[in-house]
């Protein structure tokens, strides 16, 4: 007996969200409207988050001034990180990179999108359908 799963026709849910950005046209630089359509976490979002919790266990564990100073310095390397991997995770298969994160969110934006992707997560997860 053969069983068949197709996941090209499995209903798949997408967070948007919309950002403003410039791009190269003509050797000018124009500003225009990105939208990227966002996925559920995949296992790398999962394994990142779990790092995440590694280094604020650390940061709590930390000892002298200068070793929570270094803590702090790697969760924000880490969120900035996690954002782009979860940013990467969208409709297009684009590759977003750390460092378009960093020069496009503050660490404020970050706490609020993480919010809002677990949310979604959270909210679709729940769905039975």
């Amino acid at each position: 007996m053969n069983f068949k799963v197709n996941f090209q026709k499995a209903k798949r849910n997408y967070m948007v969200l919309t950002f403003d950005d410039e791009r190269e046209v003509d050797g000018k630089i124009e500003e225009y409207e990105r939208t990227i359509m966002v996925g559920m976490p995949k296992k790398r979002v999962f394994t990142a988050l779990m790092d995440m919790q590694e280094i604020t266990d650390k940061r709590d564990d930390a000892q002298t001034k200068e070793e929570k100073n270094e803590a702090n310095r790697e969760i924000i390397d880490e969120l900035y990180e996690l954002t782009a991997q979860v940013l990467s995770n969208n409709l297009k298969g684009e590759k977003i990179t750390t460092e378009w994160v960093e020069d496009q969110l503050s660490i404020d934006e970050i706490k609020e999108l993480l919010t809002q992707y677990a949310k979604f997560a959270n909210g679709e997860a729940a769905n039975p359908n």
